[in-house]
């Protein structure tokens, strides 16, 4: 590992604690990094028991993971967080967002499978409306994790399962941030703004729930100074 003066200061309790997109940066906002539960199996049985610890977004097989150790290609990652809410969080609609997970991983909340994704670089989102527990009550989050490193077709980059040349050791699990957020039933997700430089206008796309392009107020401002709005 190639230690700097950061991973002196590092905090397991609390890695990564801001808000990882640089835009929509909203208050009712909850970062799950840090300190998880997790097992490591040989069948995709969610276990009773989660005897490890793990520090999250590093892949068990780096030192900061607190684990150190390289899932192989038979073998299932489970990851068990436990956590709640102030009363006032939920705002209409609630999204459980995942940085990236490598490469295959699937979410149970409570018990009850509410989503998967393949592909260790991507990002993905899962909708937990009426699925979380509210008021301080104590929901559960297990997270199965399977990485077959170059023994498939999905993407890796230069890891390998066997090391050397340009060929690096294999990283898997979680391995970016994890956090929960709440939206209004209408929510802004993302805006697409095209310049016109002929004409010498803007065009703003909003995507985002449906009939969200009736409920947006936009200002454009030049050097401070309110030019056009909608």
């Amino acid at each position: 590992m190639l230690e700097t003066k950061w991973t002196e200061v590092f905090d397991k309790e609390n890695p990564l604690p801001e808000y990882p997109r640089p835009q929509f940066v909203r208050d009712s906002y909850l970062s799950l990094n840090g300190t998880w539960n997790f097992a490591i199996r040989k069948t995709g049985n969610i276990p009773s028991a989660f005897p490890g610890k793990i520090t999250v977004p590093y892949s068990p097989e780096t030192e900061l993971s607190g684990v150190g150790r390289i899932l192989q290609p038979g073998e299932y990652l489970f990851y068990e967080k436990k956590f709640s809410f102030e009363s006032d969080f939920n705002k209409g609609r609630t999204f459980l967002h995942f940085g990236a997970v490598d490469q295959i991983a699937t979410v149970y909340l409570n018990g009850e499978l509410v989503g998967s994704h393949k592909g260790g670089y991507t990002p993905f989102t899962v909708e937990l409306t009426g699925k979380i527990r509210p008021k301080r009550r104590m929901n559960q989050l297990v997270v199965m994790v399977q990485d077959f490193t170059d023994e498939n077709s999905y993407s890796r980059g230069k890891q390998k399962m066997k090391r050397g040349g340009i060929w690096y050791s294999p990283q898997s699990g979680i391995w970016q941030s994890v956090w929960i957020e709440s939206t209004p039933l209408k929510y802004l997700e993302n805006v697409k703004i095209t310049p016109d430089y002929d004409n010498a206008k803007v065009h703003f796309e909003y995507i985002g729930s449906p009939g969200i392009e009736k409920c947006v107020v936009t200002s454009v401002y030049d050097n401070g100074n309110l030019v056009a709005t909608t």
